[in-house]
């Protein structure tokens, strides 16, 4: 755990503010109004300034411009409200990813594509990447469903793209895609890190390419085929 973190690990057990209030009522059964979408940008923002523990929901509902009383209709508690806002970040990340890849065939290409749009998630929202790159990494249970839900599809997507590439006789064929694939995402969490606590800015494009230049060729001069 890098030691600026340290400050805000605790112990305290899942935030239970609102946990088990059922989301009642017609506003509810709209999980894609202005309203819900408020609320889910008014928690990544107060999380990311104020920490996890320091964020109570009523913060979150000013922010919002709603009555705190109007987040129990769309979600349980805080938590769900954070694991949505997470879920729905990486889900636009992976239809992106889909989307492109429509025509974009070229296993490299997809890789540097992959790269570039995990890197540009600084720049999009800020302050999501402020939220993962920090909070979530105090909780292990934040850590573990999304290591079970988007790291899996991630690490999943890539490896797929470099098992193509091995069997056209593109990459190497006696290196593990699941290695290749976390060092990838280790590489780019890496530098979304330093984006986030040092403040330097990246051309997510060409440093997207550089990494998989690094990835794939490696720093040997003479190593480029």
């Amino acid at each position: 755990m890098r030691p600026e973190l340290k400050r805000r690990v605790k112990t305290k057990g899942p935030d239970r503010t609102m946990a088990g209030a059922p989301a009642t009522g017609r506003e509810a059964d709209k999980p894609g109004s202005e309203k819900y979408q408020r609320i889910l940008d008014a928690a990544v923002e107060v999380i990311a300034e104020r920490g996890y523990f320091s964020s109570p929901v009523s913060a979150i509902a000013k922010r919002a411009g709603v009555a705190d009383g109007t987040i129990y209709l769309y979600f349980k508690s805080k938590d769900d409200v954070l694991r949505t806002a997470i879920d729905e970040t990486f889900n636009k990340f992976h239809r992106q990813v889909e989307e492109e890849f429509k025509t974009l065939k070229g296993p490299r290409e997809q890789l540097e594509y992959i790269a570039q749009v995990h890197l540009e998630s600084h720049a999009v929202n800020r302050n999501m990447a402020i939220l993962m790159q920090t909070e979530v990494r105090q909780s292990a249970r934040f850590i573990a469903e999304f290591s079970h839900h988007h790291l899996v599809k991630y690490i999943q997507v890539v490896r797929e793209v470099v098992r193509r590439g091995q069997q056209e006789g593109i990459f190497r064929r006696d290196v593990s895609d699941g290695v290749v694939a976390h060092c990838m995402f280790g590489a780019i969490d890496e530098l979304l890190s330093s984006a986030v606590f040092t403040g330097r800015v990246y051309d997510a494009k060409a440093t997207a390419a550089q990494v998989m230049d690094v990835l794939l060729n490696g720093i040997t001069a003479g190593s480029r085929e």
